[in-house]
């Protein structure tokens, strides 16, 4: 059984930054130990990542700049949910970013995307059944390229760093997971 107490008490909280898309919380604490400490998080809107198979079982990945760190990598669609159910903004944000729509989307996990720094909860779809006639609207968003890979060529990509998103990693371990449970 999952222990529910909350050892790190809660004496002060503050808002030192926000916008549209986050707020950054700082919180005068008491620790277990009962000295005083301060903690910083971040509070984001929840989010929604999909594994989109083809007729191959091929999976569709966005080649996306990332200001933060400064690189390049191939990842799933995906992104804020707007306060939808996870299957609709992955369905959204599908296609915005690739302009594919599918007749089929379900969602298959759920996680927090770095619980350590966020609040952040992201929605884990699977889509299938794909149409290439969707609007693609990417926005602001840097996104070079789009293209479907094998699970053989993702095994290759994470190793060789390509794929280095935390969330789709995340993903593609529930789709794998999914897959076999298919069959």
């Amino acid at each position: 059984m999952a222990d529910d107490t909350q050892p790190i008490k809660t004496v002060s909280s503050k808002i030192v930054y926000q916008n549209n898309w986050m707020t950054i919380h700082e919180d005068e604490t008491i620790m277990p130990s009962g000295k005083p400490g301060t903690y910083a998080y971040l509070e984001s809107k929840d989010s929604a990542i999909t594994a989109v198979l083809d007729d191959q079982n091929r999976v569709c990945f966005v080649r996306a700049f990332r200001y933060p760190s400064k690189s390049w990598g191939w990842e799933l669609p995906g992104g804020g949910g707007e306060s939808e159910e996870p299957t609709i903004a992955a369905q959204r944000e599908l296609e915005e970013e690739t302009g594919i729509t599918a007749e089929h989307c379900e969602k298959i996990g759920e996680a927090l995307v770095c619980n350590g720094l966020m609040t952040e909860r992201t929605g884990i779809c699977v889509a299938y059944g794909l149409s290439f006639e969707g609007k693609k609207d990417i926005g602001e968003e840097v996104l070079s390229d789009m293209k479907f890979f094998s699970l053989a060529e993702i095994d290759k990509l994470v190793e060789a760093g390509e794929i280095n998103d935390g969330q789709t990693i995340t993903a593609l371990y529930y789709l794998n997971r999914w897959l076999a449970k298919k069959g």
